[in-house]
C-alpha cells in the first residue's frame, strides 16, 4: 500500500499540524480550536482534489487529520489519580 511507502510525509504532516494546533491552556481555545478544525477541512478538501497530482499533499493531510484526532483525545480524555 502506498499509505506505508509515504509514512515519513504521514509522519511530518502529523507533526507540522501537532504544532499549528491550538494550545491547552489557552484562553481562546475554543475560538482557536475552531480556525484550527476549518483549516484542516480546508486542506482536506483541496488535498482530495490534488490527490492525482501530487499524492504528497494527501498523504501530508493525513497526518493532519491523525493530529487532529490526537488532540481530541488528549482534550477530551484526562486520567486523574486521587490518593
Amino acid at each position: 500500500m502506498e499509505l506505508m511507502q509515504n509514512y515519513n510525509i504521514v509522519l511530518l504532516g502529523f507533526l507540522v499540524w501537532l504544532v499549528i494546533a491550538p494550545r491547552r491552556n489557552s484562553t481562546r481555545y475554543g475560538e482557536l480550536f475552531l480556525a484550527y478544525m476549518t483549516t484542516l477541512l480546508f486542506s482536506v478538501v483541496g488535498s482530495s482534489e490534488l490527490i492525482m497530482v501530487k499524492p504528497v499533499a494527501f498523504f501530508f493531510t493525513v497526518g493532519g487529520v491523525i493530529a487532529f484526532f490526537y488532540i481530541l483525545l488528549r482534550k477530551t480524555v484526562t486520567i486523574v489519580i486521587r490518593k
